[in-house]
């Protein structure tokens, strides 16, 4: 075990105290003869008046320095040493010679007094370095300090009442006495050492070789025979020794310790109070500040500054489907990949969730701005390294100068904000502020309002779009698509509105009720006398996230009467991105008896491991594919390939986007079992989605339609 510095010292302090103990008694014979002629009461009163003085300095420390910061342990000492310096002062005034001595009762008193003072500076040490340290009023001096002297006052004063002093009494005593200290002091070191036996602070260590110090000084006391002799003389030397160590130890563990500790916490609220605790980035309020302090500089110099404002795409969907831990181990890789980007690192700023900024002070035109945008989105273009595996991910970066684009910081981060969501339509893009988005971001925020209204005056409804047997060509499904139907803008594109919800959490309600709509209307059919079908409605990967997402399922399948079987939900390859949660929530479903179907199949998370491992009953053929199936090789190839899989897993198949009786017919030969898209019927509301079942009935032969 290797010892650091301050333990060596302890170990050296033990030592040294036994070394000048044990010369003592080898030298005792001639040291008395060679301290023989000085005046030995005296010596004994400067000795013990430096010891006073030590005393009072301790509690000097805990009654004035740093009040503030006062502390229990602190308190608590410098009460301890009042009453030590108390007893010590009125020792030295009764001693021979001294003007409180009186030979009635000779040095009884003095001695009295002498055990008192070391009897409560051991037992004192003991109990307050064992007490659990906390923050006290500077009030509570008061209330410790005066109930101490009056203590010592008392004990005083009844010492010096008594007359008839016993000496054999006191000399068996002494024995006691001794013992009693030394035993206190003795358990003193070992609790010090035992509570801080895992890191053992230079400063604890100093209050340990102290009561070394003072553990010598009473038993080179206890050979002395009377007051002021030799070996009182050496004890009082050993406690002075003992008091300097105090002092300089108490002063670090219960005033230099506690001020660094008070500078390193103020230090650290400040950083943090202008810095991201997970980035180490400036925050927000320091971009403020540099925004503020670069406007001013700009003025005055008649120039111009950029501002770059980046959010990283789709980080919800990341952050939802992967957790939170991933996501913030990305956005720590996305600041080290920034700051590597900026000149300085004190110019890139996290502004809190995804979005950063950076401060661009010597780009001052606006192709310069461009370049410096586009080469900002190309930095998203290598892969981020999180744990053993790279994923890659985009950034949508918003373009504004100072002043042309705001001229003042509200005006100016408004604006770079807006250009930043205009940049994210497209994603993995730059936009440079341009007046109009004002009117655009209105009406997203108008659009926004109007989401909730919309729900609650039942402006939203579901459209149908018919699944069909591809090869007897008879109805076997219907999807639920939502629609908006706005009072003012008329019929808005789910593109539109969609994304918006996801955006902003809407979309949890909203899917709520379209799943509540679906399976009511679809009860309703069942109830009227239609061939049964299935089903279909989407969920999103917030829908999905949700850990009570199985109980809302099977309360809507309650409340509307319908049976599980006649329920499919649509799930995106997204979800295979946390396959543990993935795995549980879709287990959940299956056993209430609903169908699991991965949609737009092939553009996302495609795992034949996970395929294997997922409960799931269908794959959706993204229309992507099979827009161009008959005229490009590789999509052909692919849901030709995807068809084969998915028989082999036993899984249907659902081609999505079919627009034309060849795509129709190439798709039967790959044997892929269902197909849906304007080739057959466009999404219809309910009412002419009956029109369908009509037409079955007409084929009563084959109980087929014709669509």
């Amino acid at each position: 075990m290797v010892m650091n510095r301050a333990e060596m010292k302890t170990a050296w302090t033990v030592i040294a105290a036994s070394a000048v103990f044990l010369c003592i008694r080898l030298v005792d014979n001639g040291l008395a003869r060679v301290l023989a002629p000085m005046n030995e009461a005296a010596v004994h009163a400067i000795l013990e008046a430096f010891g006073a003085t030590a005393c009072f300095s301790l509690a000097v420390l805990g009654w004035l320095i740093f009040v503030p910061t006062l502390c229990r342990q602190r308190l608590m000492t410098a009460a301890l040493f009042t009453a030590i310096g108390l007893f010590d002062l009125f020792h030295a005034l009764s001693g021979p010679g001294m003007p409180m001595y009186r030979p009635t009762t000779g040095e009884a008193p003095s001695i009295t007094l002498e055990w008192f003072s070391q009897s409560v500076g051991a037992l004192g040490i003991l109990i307050v370095f064992s007490m659990r340290n906390t923050m006290v009023k500077p009030r509570a001096r008061l209330y410790t300090i005066i109930p101490v002297i009056l203590a010592v006052a008392g004990v005083s004063f009844l010492v010096f009442r008594m007359e008839n002093w016993n000496e054999a009494t006191l000399g068996k005593f002494a024995v006691y006495q001794s013992a009693l200290t030394l035993a206190l002091y003795m358990s003193a070191i070992c609790m010090l050492l035992y509570r801080h036996r895992l890191e053992k602070p230079a400063a604890m260590l100093t209050i340990v070789q102290a009561i070394i110090w003072l553990f010598f000084a009473k038993i080179e006391d206890s050979f002395s025979m009377k007051i002021g002799g030799l070996h009182d003389l050496l004890g009082d030397a050993f406690k002075l020794i003992g008091y300097s160590f105090l002092l300089k130890g108490i002063y670090l563990v219960l005033i230099e310790e506690p001020y660094r500790r008070q500078k390193k916490t103020e230090s650290q609220v400040n950083y943090l109070a202008f810095h991201d605790e997970l980035t180490g980035l400036p925050n927000r309020r320091l971009f403020s500040e540099k925004v503020k302090a670069a406007m001013a500089r700009t003025i005055d110099d008649g120039g111009k500054f950029t501002l770059l404002w980046l959010d990283v795409d789709r980080f919800k969907t990341i952050n939802d489907s992967m957790g939170h831990s991933f996501g913030d181990r990305l956005l720590v890789a996305v600041a080290e990949r920034l700051s590597k980007f900026a000149k300085k690192r004190d110019n890139v700023f996290r502004l809190g969730g995804d979005e950063f900024a950076l401060l661009l002070g010597d780009i001052e035109n606006e192709e310069e701005a461009g370049e410096a945008a586009k080469a900002l989105v190309a930095l998203f273009d290598e892969s981020f390294k999180i744990g053993p595996s790279g994923f890659h991910i985009t950034g949508s970066v918003g373009v504004a100068l100072f002043p042309d684009d705001g001229g003042t910081l509200d005006l100016l981060l408004q604006n770079a904000d807006i250009a930043m969501y205009n940049a994210k339509e497209s994603r993995n893009s730059w936009k440079r502020y341009d007046k109009m988005m004002n009117l655009k971001a209105k009406e997203k925020l108008l659009l926004e309002n109007d989401l909730r209204i919309g729900l609650e005056l039942d402006q939203f409804y579901l459209a149908y779009q018919p699944l069909v047997d591809l090869e007897h060509e008879y109805l076997v499904g219907a999807e639920a698509l939502l629609r908006w139907n706005h009072p003012a803008r008329g019929e808005i594109s789910p593109g539109d509105f969609i994304p918006l919800c996801e955006e902003n959490g809407f979309i949890l309600p909203l899917g709520e009720w379209a799943l509540r709509q679906a399976c009511k209307q679809m009860k309703a059919w069942q109830d009227q006398g239609f061939p049964p079908i299935v089903m279909s409605v989407n969920l999103s990967i917030r829908q999905f996230r949700q850990h009570d997402l199985s109980e809302r399922v099977a309360s809507v399948l309650k409340e509307t009467g319908l049976e599980p079987q006649w329920l499919e939900l649509e799930i995106t390859e997204s979800i295979m991105a946390d396959v543990a949660f993935a795995t549980a929530m879709l287990e959940k479903l299956k056993n209430i008896g609903v169908r699991i179907s991965i949609d737009d199949f092939g553009t996302g998370y495609s795992s034949l491991y996970y395929l294997k491992r997922f409960p799931i009953d269908k794959l959706k053929i993204d229309r992507s594919f099979v827009n161009d199936v008959l005229t490009d090789r590789n999509d052909a190839a692919i849901v030709s390939g995807i068809s084969a899989m998915a028989r082999n897993l036993n899984l249907k198949v659902t081609a999505e986007g079919v627009e034309s009786a060849g795509q129709a017919a190439f798709l039967k030969e790959q044997k892929c079992q269902e197909a849906q898209g304007y080739y057959y019927s466009r999404p219809v509301p309910a009412a002419q989605f009956e029109a369908l079942f009509g037409s079955e009935r007409n084929k009563a032969s084959k109980k087929t339609i014709s669509l």
